[in-house]
């Protein structure tokens, strides 16, 4: 009787240990994807509102020049602006299609 006592105590420990390491697996995988998805939306977060500012720098250039009637340097530093903010959301969104599946 006291064997079986032993026996069973021994795998209710073995079972409780088991359980408790894939728990901590699956935890630690969880908390890797959380990490990715968290470091994905912040960076989304930065292009997007780079981009909003770029279309708001080139809408007061461009008002700029049709109020006074000419051309001026604030169009020019404003496409570059644009044309920076859209080539960083361009890579972004091939990078994330890349990634598509892996994460």
């Amino acid at each position: 009787m006291q064997a079986l006592t032993i026996i069973v105590s021994v795998t209710a420990s073995i079972i409780s240990g088991m359980v408790l390491f894939f728990l901590q697996r699956y935890m630690k995988r969880k908390d890797k994807k959380d990490d990715q998805r968290d470091r994905t939306l912040a960076e989304e977060n930065i292009l997007i509102i780079k981009s909003i500012n770029a279309v708001g720098n080139l809408t007061v250039a461009n008002a700029i020049a049709l109020r006074d009637g000419k051309h001026n340097g604030e169009m020019g530093k404003a496409l570059r602006e644009y044309n920076s903010a859209e080539k960083s959301m361009y890579e972004y969104l091939l990078r994330q299609n890349s990634n598509k599946g892996r994460i």
